[in-house]
């Protein structure tokens, strides 16, 4: 594998450049798996995607944040929030990292994040903590698992085309896997509120039960939505 000049002149001064990558569904089609109408997961797949947009702005290690999407509303949040957006089919979530793949390949830019917008208990300070572990190695891949352990909830790969992704099918086992053959470097990261994401019902009543951030408390209020 080779790496570009201007990449390897951003390893030796330490301004690794690393865009984000959030993917989403269509706001209807979103978490299929919660009891919910219609309006009620509209409101909360807005209310996610804003919450991990302000986190992620925060992040001054990061440089890009990219929004991929077929959702209309996801291109005008985006515009609102000053974030770039690529429009992706609905090909589910390994095509849409697929596109945004491209996006850093023609941007020049070697290393990525992928963060998807149920983690409720993100925060920004973690993002950080993540990112400055990067920064340690020339080729890594960090992996935060889900709580169920079974799936990814944040995914970083240094540089971005180490291995493709495989969202959808035990992500977790699979991306260790894949990262043990392809990087120097295979860092798992276990955390309280990066590990929490909202897939279940159970997961919702776990939240709503004790909502201890913003998010939280607003989402304990979506069934209020008619």
């Amino acid at each position: 594998m080779q790496l570009h000049h201007q990449q390897i002149q951003q390893c030796l001064n330490g301004h690794m450049k690393v865009v984000a990558l959030i993917p989403v569904k269509r706001f209807e089609s979103s978490k299929t798996r919660l009891e919910l109408i219609k309006n009620q997961k509209i409101v909360l797949t807005e209310l996610m995607l804003k919450n991990t947009i302000v986190n992620l702005r925060k992040c001054k290690s990061i440089s890009t944040i990219v929004t991929i999407s077929a959702d209309e509303r996801v291109r005008e949040i985006s515009n609102h929030y000053n974030i770039e957006y690529v429009y992706s089919n609905e090909k589910g979530v390994n095509y849409a990292i697929e596109v945004g793949d491209e996006y850093c390949k023609e941007k020049q830019i070697q290393s990525n994040i992928i963060i998807p917008i149920d983690l409720i208990f993100m925060n920004s300070y973690e993002i950080e903590l993540l990112l400055s572990m990067a920064r340690k190695y020339q080729n890594c891949s960090i992996i935060v698992p889900s709580m169920r352990m079974d799936g990814t909830n944040i995914l970083l790969r240094k540089p971005f085309n180490l291995y493709e992704t495989s969202y959808d099918n035990n992500s977790y086992y699979e991306h260790i896997q894949s990262s043990k053959k392809n990087s120097e470097r295979t860092i798992i990261i276990n955390s309280v509120n990066l590990s929490e994401d909202l897939d279940t019902m159970d997961d919702f009543k776990r939240i709503i039960a004790q909502p201890t951030n913003r998010l939280s408390h607003l989402i304990s209020r979506i069934t209020n939505v008619i």
